[in-house]
């Protein structure tokens, strides 16, 4: 892989970038970095790189010449990256995805930011390291090519222990211990030392499970949505396949992203109206309307589209490395079902099985669907109405606040 940082003050990297696993990866042949002064592609006598911004305000602004050349004049097909706050939060999973690129540039601003214009011209992916304001960008590049780095092939020493760190299967890291067994009247746990490796393990997982809990429940949730358009029911009881609207999908994600849910599927047969879904998802991720409404973008990421239900559960199969419980909704159950209360408690206590909660579009799931759910939850039903026709998408609201919302 190759990198290549542009940024005003290259210098700042030359030590941090010298040690440890970035310089591990340089050494073994993994990874070649190059870091390039902006400056040099200033054209004025000064080298002068900012200006003040159009409309007033504070500060200066990072001018478009000097960037934009720099891109230009090192770019060899590279993604690239601008490092800013108010770009996607970077997780394990980006860091995955960066690692499979060849060529990666990272672009780092400075001041009060850098003229908008760079991020249409030149930019592939705005990146943030945390919900707080830095000087510049210099130190989120340092993160973000320290977490690419470990994930290249055989920098690591051990290739088990990249599975076993934090965040990998959305856990925080179980405690670790090493010699000497008692420190200061604290005692290494007596089940490390049982050389019974499968009692260590669920040991482990059990903690890992209880400090993300109670340190990051924004983490915990493995819970996925699927919006079923087939096998679903018309008004007249037959089986069919419904439309997808543009409104279920904008809305249902935002309540996806809102309560932190893992995945929003559309679960629809029809090829022609699947790529019309994908080409609107394109407009969000990749067009226009990732720079229109940034939080739009990111809610819309989580919706994908898969042709039916046995290739849903597939899927989180396979990215769960668990089989997933299936839950299903609808107005029609008169008995059978469990509370949201119920449900709450098996959501927190559960086996960290994944979960998939089927909502109908139509006249509801068909009875096959529900029969070979897991768990039926109670319908939304207000005391003293009989009228129950709710859309889909306020439906889902108001049942997913119901399982994840906080109560006071």
């Amino acid at each position: 892989m190759r990198i290549d940082v542009l940024t005003i003050f290259p210098e700042i990297f030359e030590t941090p970038l010298s040690y440890s696993i970035p310089n591990r990866a340089v050494e073994k042949g993994a990874l070649n970095i190059d870091i390039h002064d902006i400056r040099n592609f200033a054209n004025d006598k000064h080298n002068r790189v900012d200006d003040y911004p159009y409309g007033g305000g504070p500060g200066m602004i990072m001018k478009p010449g000097p960037i934009v050349r720099a891109v230009d004049n090192f770019d060899r097909g590279h993604f690239k990256i601008l490092l800013t706050p108010k770009g996607e939060r970077l997780n394990q999973k980006i860091l995955k995805e960066l690692s499979e690129k060849d060529k990666i540039m990272l672009i780092c601003g400075r001041y009060e930011g850098i003229d908008n214009r760079v991020n249409q011209m030149v930019v592939d992916r705005e990146i943030s390291i945390g919900d707080y304001v830095l000087s510049g960008g210099e130190i989120p590049s340092m993160v973000l090519i320290d977490g690419i780095s470990r994930l290249l092939p055989d920098v690591l020493g051990n290739q088990n222990s990249k599975k076993e760190e934090s965040f990998e299967n959305d856990f925080l890291e179980y405690p670790q211990y090493t010699r000497p067994r008692k420190f200061r009247g604290l005692e290494v746990p007596e089940i490390l030392l049982s050389g019974d490796h499968k009692k260590i393990k669920e040991w482990r997982q059990h903690q890992s499970k209880n400090i993300t809990e109670k340190r990051r429940p924004d983490l915990k949730n493995n819970i996925y949505l699927g919006l079923v358009h087939y096998p679903v029911y018309d008004k007249s009881g037959e089986i069919v396949s419904s439309s997808i609207t543009p409104i279920d999908i904008h809305d249902i994600s935002r309540t996806c992203k809102t309560y932190n849910l893992k995945k929003y599927v559309i679960v629809s047969p029809l090829p022609k109206q699947n790529a019309i879904v994908k080409e609107m998802l394109n407009y969000w991720e990749e067009g226009y309307g990732k720079e229109f409404n940034e939080n739009r973008k990111e809610a819309l990421s989580l919706v994908s589209v898969e042709e039916n239900i046995d290739s849903l559960i597939k899927r989180v199969e396979t990215i769960e490395n668990k089989k997933p419980e299936i839950w299903v909704t609808s107005a029609r159950f008169e008995k059978g079902y469990i509370s949201y209360e119920q449900a709450q408690k098996r959501i927190v206590k559960k086996d960290d099985r994944p979960i998939i909660i089927l909502f109908g579009t139509g006249w509801g799931l068909t009875e096959d669907v529900i029969d070979r759910a897991d768990i039926k939850l109670e319908p939304v039903k207000i005391a003293g109405s009989n009228y129950n026709h709710l859309s889909v998408r306020s439906a889902v609201s108001i049942i997913i606040d119901r399982l994840l919302g906080n109560r006071r």
